[in-house]
Formats: structure tokens, sequence, C-alpha cells
């Protein structure tokens, strides 16, 4: 039982680098060999290190064959500093410590090298029972030569053992990277749908002015005054309507977020006051409670101005009649909370759903960019924009964002 424990002891020092190399792989979302090259080199480098340094010997004196499993994986991944390095350090320690002969490990080593070359990358289960098999012949002739001929079953056994490990290793490395290609591969065609799909959108919408415009411009009559004043507004207004489609979609892409330290009461505070004249014009009461407490934040004030101009006039939009409008603030787990209300038409749940996909609007003249640009903008300072809306009744929106605290 001890033996298996120890077996199993082996296994886990030689995966675990390894198993933390695929999680690093997947963490930075990428497969490139030569970015990742340097990573692997160190990941050969520390489970070689653990094997001399930790690993337990499992039959009397002989030397644990697990030293040469990093080996084979630098084989498997056909980098040649590891293979040189690694071929180098189990020459120097086998002669040092186990008092093999120098020439029969150097001829051991160079001989590996010749026979992979010689297969392929597909053929490796083969190159691991050739070097399994060399490894052993070569280990019974040191045995021979030292008159130790009562450890050959030893050595049989123990090489079976160090095939079976080998080929769970090497087995563990190689699924492992087929799942991280597949999951890879999945994200950028996700990604390529997303793009093409934003693309055929943004087509979509710059062709639907524009085909009003050519559609005006084709009967438009130079001569004609009536034509002039008639059709000159529209597509004015077409054209428009596109630059700021255009405008909102390359905000979109291109967020610059400058921060610097500011009191978000304050910047609450002026943004109401902007629409003071048009509440009054429009007879909509607006409910406050905001303290008078300085709250700093960090973030960029016209970014910020942006996201709650934006949310009001949705809200102004909204309301129909009686209109009512309410924004308060709340201090929670090192957190502001904006909450910005209004009972106005409401947001069906079928729309609250698709509200952050870009050009998704339910306005006549709406790009449906302002929502996904404000998400974006709020994202871009560590918090959270949600919208709970009820039909017909109200909509709260919640912008949540991290308080500085000022010693």
């Amino acid at each position: 039982m001890e033996t298996f424990d120890n077996i199993l002891i082996n296994i886990l020092h030689l995966i675990t680098p390894f198993a933390i190399y695929l999680f690093y792989v997947a963490y930075k979302k990428t497969y490139d060999e030569k970015e990742n090259e340097l990573v692997f080199i160190i990941t050969i480098f520390t489970s070689l290190y653990i094997c001399l340094k930790y690993n337990i010997r499992i039959i009397n004196e002989l030397p644990l064959l697990s030293i040469n499993i990093p080996l084979l994986i630098s084989y498997y991944k056909k980098n040649n500093i590891s293979i040189i390095a690694c071929s180098t350090i189990i020459i120097l320690y086998s002669f040092k410590i186990c008092n093999s002969f120098l020439l029969l490990l150097i001829l051991e080593y160079i001989l590996y090298a010749i026979i992979h070359n010689f297969l392929k990358k597909q053929h490796f289960k083969y190159f691991i029972s050739i070097f399994t098999l060399i490894k052993l012949l070569f280990m019974l002739l040191i045995l021979f030569l030292n008159n130790n001929q009562l450890e050959y079953l030893n050595t049989i056994l123990i090489t079976i053992i160090f095939l079976i490990t080998s080929f769970i290793i090497i087995y563990f490395l190689k699924e492992g990277e087929n799942i991280l290609r597949i999951h890879l591969l999945s994200k950028e065609i996700e990604q390529d749908k997303q793009i093409k799909n934003t693309l055929f959108k943004i087509t979509h919408e710059i062709k639907n002015p524009i085909a009003v415009c050519k559609g005006y411009l084709d009967m438009f009559d130079i001569n004609n005054k009536e034509h002039s004043k008639k059709y000159i507004p529209i597509i004015k207004n077409e054209i428009s309507k596109t630059l700021v489609l255009l405008e909102d979609f390359l905000s979109l892409n291109k967020i610059k977020i400058e921060k610097d330290i500011l009191d978000i009461n304050i910047l609450l505070e002026e943004v109401i006051s902007s629409f003071k004249l048009y509440l009054k014009e429009h007879k909509i009461k607006l409910k406050k409670k905001i303290s008078d407490e300085e709250i700093y934040i960090n973030g960029d004030y016209n970014r910020l101005r942006e996201v709650l101009v934006n949310i009001i006039k949705n809200s102004l939009e909204a309301i129909e009649k009686n209109g009512i409008i309410e924004i308060w603030t709340q201090l929670s787990n090192s957190h502001i909370h904006i909450y910005i209300k209004d009972n106005g038409i409401g947001i069906k749940p079928e729309i609250i759903k698709k509200i952050n996909e870009p050009f998704f609007t339910t306005k006549p003249k709406g790009t449906g960019l302002g929502i996904p640009l404000s998400n974006e903008i709020i994202k871009g300072h560590s918090g959270k924009l949600t919208y709970k809306s009820e039909y017909n009744k109200y909509t709260i929106v919640t912008i949540e964002l991290p308080v500085l605290e000022i010693m």
C-alpha cells in the first residue's frame, strides 16, 4: 500500500506544474505557442526540480524514472531548449547520484533525440514505448556492469510503472490542450458572429437614411422651389441621423475614461439643474433626496455626466402625463447607489432583456446605442448599471459606483 501511495504522490508532483500551466493558458485566453513558450519552459524546469528534490524512490535504491517525464513532455511539445536542458540535467544527476556510466548516459539520450526526429507528433505514443524500452535496456546494462543482477525484476517493474505514468500524464496534457483549443475556438467563433452581427446592424441602420436621401434626391427638381423647401430639411435630417449613429458607434468602441477625484453629489446636482427649465415647461415634478455630505469617487466627470443625462432624458421621454421623476442616493458597502425612477410607460420584460444590445431601440429616431454606451462607461468605473421596470407603471435605473475613501 505504501508503494502505491508513493506512486500517486509522484504523479501529483508531476501533474501539478502542468495543471498550473494549462490554467495560465486558459486565463490568458490565448494559445499562441510563442507567447506561452517561456511559461512552458518554466513549467518544465519546475516539474523537473520537484522530481529531483521531492519525489520518493519507489523500490530500494533505484533512481526514480519519473525525472524523465518532463523530458518526454519537452519532446511532445518539440521544445528544443527544454529538451537539451532536461537531458543534460538528467545525465548529470544520474551520473553523480546513481553511479551510472557517463558515456552510456550520453549515448542513451542522444539515441532518444535521433529516434524522435524520425517520428511524427501523432505517433508520439510509439516514441514513449520506444523511450521506455531503451531506458529499460540501458538500466539492465548498467546493473549488469555493476554486477547487480538481483535488481532485474525490480527494474522491469519500475519501468512498467514509468510507462503507465508517462501515458497518463501525456494524455492529461494533450486532452487539456485540446479542451482549451476547442474553448478558445468557440470564443473566436462567437466573437466573429458578434462582429458580423454588429456590422450587419450598423449597415442596416445607415442604409435606411441613405435610401431615404436617395429617394428624395431622385424626386428633387432643382428648379422647383417647393421641392427645395420640402425635401432639403428631410435630407438634412436623415444625414444628421446617420452622423449621430456613426458618432455613437465610434464612442461605443473607443471609450476613453480619464478618472479624477470628484464629488458625485455635486455632479448629480449640476445634472439635475440642467433639466429644471425642461421640467418646468412640461410640468414634470422632480423629487430628489441627495445628501449634502461629500461623497467622493474616482471617476470621469464628463463620461458620468453623459450617463446621467442619457438616463434622465430616457425617463422624460417615457413620461406621458402627470410626470414624476425621483432621484435619490444610498450608501452601502463602500458603494454609492444612485436611483432614478420615473412613472412613465415602463419597459416590457422582453425588451429589458435586449436593452444592452447595440442598435436595439423602440424609439423611431433612436440609435439604440445610448444604453450600451452608458453601460460600458459604468463598467469602466468598476460599477453596475441595472434596470427594473413594470410596464405602464414605472422604471427604476440603478447606478452603483465604488466610493473613494479620503483619509
